[in-house]
């Protein structure tokens, strides 16, 4: 009988352990930020506030995502469009934008390795990855990404506003959202 008590006992424990931890987890998923355990800003296990690292298939930082994801792009971007038509011209005007003003940071295939990149921190976004998401497909965020540069978020990546014509971001945007495109040797 004694054995018996002890067993349900034992058993009454671990289900309120069980129990309470599945609640207890539910509870704290509903009061923390939906966004802390994705787009790089929470604790994941390449790192805190990482989605990964240079060269790895993923975008470095990611504040600038996170921010567009939850409150927008500052008002004077939220409705731009890119004005350049959708060409081959187009893609080669912001290839040739790219090489002289990105390529350097970014590395000449996109992937956020290139020499003056290597011992930023943060590393230069991998743009060969980010050309692959829906988010570089949306203008106004591509748009304010490269007008403003990263100051704002803690890197080193310039603003290139008052640097590039508008028609030379829009080509590179385009360049980038083609995902990285290179003709043919």
């Amino acid at each position: 009988m004694r054995n018996k008590t002890l067993a349900s006992g034992v058993l009454a424990v671990t289900v309120t352990i069980i129990v309470a931890g599945i609640f207890g987890s539910a509870r704290a998923q509903q009061t923390q930020n939906p966004w802390s355990r994705c787009c790089g800003m929470g604790h994941w296990p390449m790192g805190h506030g990482m989605m990964g690292q240079r060269g790895h298939g993923m975008m470095g930082s990611m504040p600038r995502h996170h921010q567009a994801m939850m409150s927008g792009v500052p008002a004077p971007y939220n409705s731009l469009r890119n004005p350049l038509p959708r060409t081959r011209e187009t893609v080669d005007r912001g290839a040739a934008v790219y090489d002289q003003s990105c390529a350097s940071c970014h590395g000449a295939t996109g992937e956020g390795d290139g020499e003056a990149g290597r011992n930023l921190s943060p590393p230069p976004g991998n743009l060969a990855w980010l050309s692959q998401m829906p988010m570089a497909q949306w203008d106004p965020f591509m748009y304010w990404t490269v007008a403003e540069g990263g100051a704002e978020f803690g890197s080193a990546m310039p603003a290139f506003k008052d640097a590039l014509p508008k028609d030379d971001i829009w080509a590179v945007i385009a360049f980038i959202q083609a995902q990285l495109p290179r003709k043919s040797k």
